[in-house]
């Protein structure tokens, strides 16, 4: 087992000192007052999900269900001019993980539908001054259009707004900018989601008790509004549940892991009532934490599903969770598309949020849900 160097009270300290620390950082990318800006405008098109046929994913050789398939469809074939090539960006935060390989996959699966579509791929490695560098050279190449997931907010607001005020077709997805200067985004609803799992929290520990969080990339727009929105919605709902903050990560197990050690070792004597993680991946190295310190009791709630993640629930690592797809990636290029041929699309598009995946219908979640 892993231990943490350093007295109770200086460790508890150090984390006291790091999520002022993070609160300022989060403070000087976005006004807390207004981080509704990194939400889905009021006037944004919503659309549900659908139950589609899988496809083979073109990079895992998995099946995988294009939950947006009949949304702004477009025929098979070639796309306006069949003698020339329109040639789109996709550029990523990451492709470390299968939540961005399946974004990817989505996106790939309809440009496969359009012979004269071709599809330059960039990953910044989590590196946001990288995928700045990135969208450059997609400019440089005069693409016809840029579809984007941005890794964070204060690097990539206004690489995006120039890029459209540039005269680029500008698609974003999934995470948010601080900026309106686009052709098309797409949106999930953090608020919702968060929300959700909130009330969750709440009625689990009957409206009192301590709930830890773990974050992920500070700086990102998830980062930010899981944050807020589940710290928020707690205060609303059970105004006696206090909440603290492990040191944040980059949404991977091996960081949840050490982090969630670090804080067991510092608080061990300490009732916690429930932890909350802002992505499933985090949750399964905290997990492994609760198990080495024999803290098992303690329910978690996280983000995003994904078979692994579902199956957790199942197994009980997880007592609820937020489905959070990543498989949008099609609708994003299709939405890309409709600009580059003057059709029409709306400017903001919010994704449904179904509801929070437990034992009770995790069954039939892992039915439908992405391959990850």
């Amino acid at each position: 087992m892993s231990h943490f160097c350093g007295s109770s009270a200086q460790s508890r300290l150090f984390y006291l000192s790091t999520t002022t620390a993070l609160l300022s950082i989060v403070s000087s990318v976005v006004a807390q007052d207004d981080i509704s800006v990194l939400l889905a405008p009021a006037d944004s098109v919503v659309y549900e999900s659908s139950l589609t046929q899988a496809v083979t994913g073109p990079i895992t050789g998995e099946p995988i269900s294009l939950p947006y398939a009949n949304v702004l469809p477009l025929p098979d074939g070639p796309i306006g001019d069949p003698a020339r090539t329109y040639t789109f960006c996709l550029s990523q935060a990451l492709t470390g993980s299968t939540w961005a390989v399946a974004q990817q996959e989505s996106v790939m699966v309809e440009a496969n539908r359009h012979p004269n579509v071709k599809i330059l791929a960039y990953n910044s490695n989590n590196d946001p001054l990288r995928q700045v560098a990135d969208l450059d050279t997609c400019a440089a190449q005069n693409v016809d259009g840029i579809v984007v997931w941005p890794h964070s907010v204060a690097p990539l607001s206004p690489q995006i707004a120039k890029l459209h005020s540039d005269g680029f077709v500008v698609v974003g997805m999934e995470r948010t900018v601080n900026t309106q200067d686009y052709s098309s985004w797409v949106y999930l609803d953090n608020a919702k989601a968060t929300a959700d799992l909130a009330a969750a929290v709440c009625e689990r520990l009957g409206g009192t008790g301590l709930v830890v969080e773990t974050d992920g990339a500070i700086g990102s727009s998830p980062q930010i509004l899981r944050r807020a929105g589940f710290v928020d919605a707690l205060a609303e709902q059970c105004p006696d549940v206090t909440v603290e903050f492990t040191q944040p990560t980059d949404y991977s197990r091996s960081q949840g892991y050490r982090v969630a050690l670090d804080f067991l070792q510092a608080n061990q004597d300490r009732d916690i009532g429930a932890w909350y993680t802002q992505y499933t991946e985090i949750g399964i190295g905290v997990d492994q934490a609760l198990k080495d310190y024999d803290r098992t009791d303690i329910p978690q709630y996280s983000i995003v599903d994904g078979k692994a993640a579902v199956q957790a629930v199942q197994a009980g690592i997880f007592t609820a969770v937020a489905p959070w797809t990543p498989v949008h990636g099609d609708l994003a290029l299709r939405i890309a598309i409709h600009h580059v041929l003057d059709m029409d699309v709306p400017k903001n598009i919010l994704l449904g949020q179904p509801p929070l995946i437990t034992t009770e219908n995790a069954e039939e979640a892992l039915q439908h849900t992405w391959p990850g």
